[in-house]
């Protein structure tokens, strides 16, 4: 099934200035990103134990790294560290992460997640996967063969940008 893409008036492509890309190609990916957050927040109703968006991104964030420090946690998040403290005090208390001291410097608090962070965590993995071979399932073979090499491309642009703006704008401590 071939979607459609709204061209703007005058049947040509506009382009906005950004690097050359016509509107109708950022408008087909910003569609394409919407129903995909659409799809994985639907995957995540109904995990055990219930938690909030952003608990759930912390959670993600923590899982990714193994192990973070609060301010790590809090930049991962875009919050301040203090609401990345409290956000983790909403964990702890269901059971999700533990705080530790790190080795090297006993001021310094640590983040992981508890086995049952880590079952929470693989659970929203498998439901995300599953929702999206749904997906997948009613396309060609040709056409996820072409998707693959899209989406690996606009990762690694995505990589590339997010490296870039790094060492422009720096990292950001409270």
């Amino acid at each position: 099934m071939s979607q459609r893409r709204p061209r703007p008036s005058g049947g040509e492509p506009a382009d906005d200035g950004a690097g050359g890309v016509p509107d109708d190609v950022a408008a087909a990916v910003e569609r394409v990103l919407s129903t995909t957050a659409l799809l994985w927040s639907r995957a995540e109703q109904g995990l055990e134990p219930a938690i909030s968006p952003i608990q759930l991104r912390a959670v993600e964030a923590i899982s990714r790294f193994g192990r973070l420090n609060l301010g790590g946690l809090a930049e991962e998040l875009g919050a301040i560290p203090s609401s990345a403290s409290r956000l983790c005090d909403r964990l702890e208390a269901a059971g999700l992460i533990v705080r530790e001291p790190a080795r090297e410097d006993r001021r310094e608090i640590i983040v992981r997640l508890t086995d049952q962070g880590e079952r929470l965590h693989t659970q929203l993995v498998r439901r995300r996967r599953t929702a999206v071979r749904d997906v997948l399932a009613h396309m060609s073979p040709t056409s996820r063969a072409r998707l693959i090499d899209a989406l690996t491309e606009f990762g690694q642009a995505c990589e590339r940008r997010d490296s870039g703006e790094a060492r422009v704008v720096g990292s950001r401590t409270a």
